[in-house]
């Protein structure tokens, strides 16, 4: 009987310059493990056009293996967990990376892992005995990985809001300053010097397309009975039009103010208070402040928990290989009758363009004679989704922004 394992996806096919490394590589590396009786030499003379290879610090003796049951019973759920671990970890470096492009022409975020480049990284990644006990049971072990996995999920969605939120009163003050004269908000344009109210005369804003400058200049004083001669002032252009002052007394504001449309002038609807755009500028200045701040806090906090999650994940994967690699192989007496897992475990680094090589010469050493996998082609099991191989497989992608994409 030949057991199988599954796969749901492909290696991303993204070059191997955007991340840093020396080679065209592919932006995945394969943990593989095999049976314990399968020659290292052979695996890497057959692999060798196709991949960059290296072992898997697997503490292999050192992790409890527990009962065939609790095997099966946490190989159920390690593949979630592996999911959710990648997931959380690429979501961390894709905020990581907005931030630094925001507002930056130096481009988005360096992939490494605590200053070492993510391919190096995982090439030679080691258990971490500090943060996670190998005597522990591996069910425990594995739900508390992600237990915290799922914590730092749940702090960057609150940290995302609020850096959402501030940046959305951000924009809704930016936006009020867009637009043309007819539509745009005038705080920033009018000043104090620019109007004049008493109780008796106000100070109209008319927004007067530019090839009528010379209509409402000759016209203007005529628009209504009570016109203040000689008030007209330009004190802002676009593109498009330009922003008049005219002082008229406030009984005559509504005739001059339909005399102006019957000219296709627009009169806005404004009314000054310093105190408003005073207050407004500061709140805005005030945000734009708390956003840079909180921007550089938030770029600390995820390039420290981006490193701490990819490390979180390396440990899920690695108990992955570990339990789907006892099921498969079994144990084997050591020379002193302990009993130990029976596989190896490899990293391989597809080759750029080589994938496909890599899957037929991995398909060569390790088929049976007369299994569902004898021979070049991937073979489908009837039922079933994704691909099966000889061997056990646990894919490591070395490509956020790919994978989110």
């Amino acid at each position: 009987f030949i057991s199988f394992h599954c796969a749901s996806s492909r290696p991303s096919l993204r070059t191997s310059a955007q991340f840093g490394r020396t080679g065209a590589m592919e932006s995945q590396i394969w943990a593989v493990a095999v049976s314990a009786k399968e020659s290292q030499d052979e695996l890497y003379r057959g692999t060798d056009v196709s991949c960059k290879q290296d072992t898997f610090n697997l503490p292999i003796e050192k992790l409890r293996v527990g009962t065939m049951d609790s095997l099966m019973s946490l190989g159920d759920d390690l593949s979630k967990m592996d999911m959710l671990a990648e997931a959380t970890a690429f979501k961390l470096f894709k905020q990581l990376d907005e931030l630094k492009r925001d507002g930056s022409v130096t481009g988005g975020a360096k992939l490494d892992v605590n200053g070492v480049p993510i391919g190096a990284y995982v090439r030679t990644w080691e258990w971490d005995e500090a943060k996670f006990q190998m005597k522990t049971p591996l069910r425990e072990l594995a739900e508390s990985i992600s237990q915290r996995i799922s914590g730092l999920e749940d702090d960057l969605k609150t940290k995302m809001i609020e850096m959402s939120s501030l940046k959305s009163a951000i924009q809704q003050y930016e936006r009020k300053g867009q637009g043309n004269l007819m539509v745009r908000a005038l705080d920033d344009v009018v000043t104090e010097d620019d109007y004049l109210e008493t109780e008796y005369m106000t100070t109209l804003l008319v927004v007067v397309p530019k090839h009528s400058y010379k209509e409402f200049s000759g016209t203007y004083m005529k628009m209504a009975e009570h016109v203040v001669p000689l008030t007209a002032k330009l004190i802002h252009e676009d593109a498009e039009f330009g922003l008049f002052t005219v002082v008229v007394f406030k009984k005559s504001v509504e005739k001059f103010r339909a005399a102006a449309r019957e000219k296709r002038f627009m009169v806005r609807d404004y009314v000054f208070d310093e105190k408003k755009a005073e207050e407004g500028e500061k709140d805005k200045e005030e945000k734009v402040a708390e956003y840079s701040r909180l921007k550089g806090v938030m770029s600390h906090w995820c390039s420290i928990n981006f490193a701490e999650a990819y490390g979180m994940m390396m440990h899920l994967k690695a108990i992955r290989v570990f339990v789907e690699s006892c099921m498969r192989y079994g144990l084997t007496t050591s020379g002193g009758g302990a009993r130990r897992p029976n596989f190896k475990a490899f990293l391989l680094q597809p080759k750029k363009g080589k994938t496909e090589v890599l899957r037929k010469d991995l398909a060569k050493l390790y088929s049976k004679p007369g299994s569902l996998l004898d021979g070049d082609d991937d073979m489908m099991v009837p039922g079933a989704t994704g691909e099966f191989f000889p061997y056990v497989y646990v894919p490591i992608s070395l490509d956020p922004l790919g994978s989110l994409a």
